[in-house]
């Protein structure tokens, strides 16, 4: 969790480095018979996956911290009382654990996504900041740089990227209002 997301980028930047005596995938590719490396972040459509293994990476930490919290705010009576009326520990957890800790779940996912939108360092750091990397920081970057006075296009990308960023966020604050208030009844 204390890792910045340059120093994690920099990181897997050597995993996924092209030379086999330093990144790890091309090394497991030459273990199993490849005979030259590949740049698995100039991969189209899957390069964005091995971006997000990296911010998987770094928030896992964060999420378990305070999904554990959570669990051991459960009282032990309510799992005690569902283990004597016959619930199997599918029923346990579903039923009694998720139900309980639900808030703690939004409130998780809503940091994350809004972690999400904002990610530009990772690609940045990696010097994958092409024009395939479907971030919207990265196509904001992308647009900021190629701007000129009284170019349509611009204008039409950076209203098309504020469309897709509120109609992002303003859902996620709707559901945390409309959870709040129902919390406070």
């Amino acid at each position: 969790m204390a890792i910045s997301f340059v120093g994690a980028s920099l990181i897997w930047k050597f995993v996924y480095a092209n030379n086999p005596d330093i990144g790890l995938i091309n090394a497991i590719r030459f273990a199993f018979g490849a005979t030259e490396a590949m740049d698995v972040l100039q991969l189209n459509f899957w390069n964005n996956f091995f971006l997000m293994i990296i911010l998987v990476w770094i928030q896992t930490g964060f999420a378990m911290v305070i999904l554990s919290a959570a669990l051991r705010g459960i009282p032990e009576e309510t799992i005690e009382a569902a283990i004597l009326d016959g619930a199997n520990p599918f029923q346990i957890f579903f039923k009694i654990k998720i139900p309980q800790i639900m808030g703690t779940i939004v409130v998780v996912w809503t940091t994350i996504t809004i972690l999400v939108l904002k990610v530009f360092d990772i690609p940045y750091a990696l010097s994958a900041n092409d024009d395939d990397k479907l971030l919207l920081a990265t196509m904001m970057e992308n647009a900021r740089n190629n701007w000129s006075i009284g170019g349509d296009n611009v204008d039409n990308l950076f209203a098309a990227i504020a469309v897709m960023l509120m109609l992002t966020v303003v859902p996620n604050m709707i559901f945390n209002g409309w959870r709040i208030r129902n919390e406070q009844k």
